[in-house]
Formats: C-alpha cells, sequence, structure tokens
C-alpha cells in the first residue's frame, strides 16, 4: 500500500474542514455545537457518512435544527447538500425529519 512508504493516508472526498470534526469526535467522544457553522456543517455530515460514524450524524442534525443553523441559512445549507450529497432515498440526511 502507498500508505506504507509514504507515511500518510489520504482521504481525497474529505477536506481539513470535515476531518477536523471527525476527529475532535473520535478524540473525545463528543463535538461541541459550537463547533459547527454553515461553513463546516455539509463538509462534517459528508465526513460522518464517509466514515459511517452514525451516532455523530445524528448529532448534526439534531444540532442544524437546535440552533439557528437551519432557520438563517436552509438555502445555502441545501444548496451544498446537493452539490456533495447524492439526495437518493437512503440519504440520512432526507430521513431525518
Amino acid at each position: 500500500m502507498k500508505e506504507t512508504y509514504e507515511n500518510k493516508i489520504s482521504f481525497p472526498k474529505i477536506n481539513s474542514v470535515g476531518m477536523e470534526i471527525i476527529l475532535e469526535y473520535i478524540y473525545t467522544g463528543s463535538i461541541k455545537e459550537e463547533s459547527l457553522t454553515k461553513d463546516n456543517t455539509i463538509e462534517a455530515f459528508y465526513s460522518t457518512d464517509y466514515f459511517q460514524l452514525f451516532d455523530l450524524q445524528d448529532f448534526i442534525i439534531i444540532a442544524v435544527k437546535n440552533t439557528n443553523l437551519a432557520k438563517n441559512y436552509s438555502p445555502e445549507l441545501l444548496s451544498k447538500v446537493s452539490e456533495k450529497m447524492p439526495l437518493t432515498e437512503d440519504n440520512n440526511l432526507w430521513l431525518k425529519q
């Protein structure tokens, strides 16, 4: 494997914003609600889907509903979701209403 001799692992579909949330969750077992912003929420959610961290996915969905993110930025967030994730029936973001 390439990682063996390069001493690094890359996830081409995950950017640093999403990875930061994932690492915070992995190391601490949670993330602060205020860690989620309109700029990183979709990347964080996409990353949880990629790594199959379903508890963190649920937390992000609840946090978006409980904060002003959904109320203030719905069109922008929906636009980012449609660019990043397929709008299919099995997309958890649409199932958790």
